[in-house]
C-alpha cells in the first residue's frame, strides 16, 4: 500500500487456511462458519499473533492493517490481549491499524464509540473499510476518531468510465481531507486508475496494480527494499 509518491507504507493482513491438498481457503469460505460457532474473535487472535510474529521475524517496519470482526468489539478482554501481543512481539501500538468493514453490523453505536476510543487511548489506529458501501459512512465520520477511510473498490474501479463514481470518490476524498482523515483507494488494478487516484488527491493506493497477496512477509519486505 504505497503513498502518492509510490513509497510503500503499509500491508494488510489477509486470513487464509491451507488445506491438506495445499489449496488456500479464502476468508469468504470459512468466516461465516466461524461466526455461527461464536469463534470468529478467537480467529482474530490467531491471525494477529501470526502477523506479529512475521513482522518481528522479517524486520518489516511499516503499518499493519488488520481486519476485525464485529464480535471482537464486544469481547471485554480484547484490548488487554492485543496489548499483551504487541508487547510480546515488541511492536509499537501506533503501527497497528484496526479496520472494520462498513457493511458489518455493530448494533450499538455507543459500544463502537467506546471501543474505538479505547483503541485510540492505547495508541492504535482505526480505519473504516469499504467506505461508501453502506448507509453508515458519514455517521461513522461524524462520531468516530477515524484515521483512515478505505474507499469502496467498486467506485474506484469504475470511476474511469462512470462520472457518478468519479464524483462520489472525489467528494469522499475532499471531505476526508477537511476532517484530517487519510484516504486509501481499493481495487487499483491499472496504471490509468492509479493516475486518477493521484489526480484526485487520495493518499494511498491498494490493489493488484500495486502488488499481489503473498504468503511470506519476508518475501514482501525483500521486494519493498529492492
Amino acid at each position: 500500500m504505497p503513498n502518492a509518491d509510490g513509497e510503500p507504507m503499509a500491508v494488510e493482513v489477509l486470513c487464509r487456511i491451507r488445506l491438506p491438498d495445499e489449496r488456500l481457503m479464502s476468508a469468504g469460505e470459512f468466516i461465516e462458519l466461524a461466526e455461527s460457532m461464536g469463534k470468529v474473535h478467537q480467529l482474530d487472535y490467531v491471525v494477529m499473533e501470526k502477523a506479529f510474529e512475521a513482522v518481528q521475524r522479517s524486520g518489516y517496519d511499516g503499518l499493519l492493517f488488520i481486519n476485525l470482526s464485529p464480535r471482537s468489539i464486544l469481547i471485554d478482554d480484547f484490548l488487554r490481549r492485543i496489548r499483551t501481543l504487541t508487547r510480546t512481539y515488541a511492536i509499537h501500538n501506533e503501527r497497528i491499524v484496526f479496520e472494520i468493514t462498513e457493511r458489518d453490523t455493530v448494533k450499538s453505536m455507543a459500544t463502537l464509540e467506546k471501543f474505538v476510543s479505547c483503541l485510540k487511548d492505547s495508541g492504535f489506529k482505526f480505519a473504516i473499510d469499504d467506505f461508501g458501501s453502506g448507509f453508515s459512512s458519514f455517521h461513522y465520520l461524524k462520531h468516530l476518531p477515524i484515521d483512515f477511510v478505505k474507499i469502496e473498490g467498486e467506485f474506484i474501479a469504475n470511476m474511469a468510465n462512470d462520472s457518478r463514481d468519479l464524483a462520489f470518490v472525489t467528494s469522499i476524498t475532499r471531505l476526508a481531507g477537511e476532517l484530517k482523515v487519510r484516504t486509501v483507494a481499493e481495487f487499483v488494478e491499472s496504471a490509468e486508475i492509479l493516475e486518477q487516484v493521484r489526480a484526485i488527491g487520495i493518499d494511498y493506493a491498494q490493489g493488484y496494480h500495486i502488488g499481489h497477496p503473498t504468503l511470506s512477509l519476508e518475501e514482501l519486505v525483500g521486494d519493498l527494499r529492492t
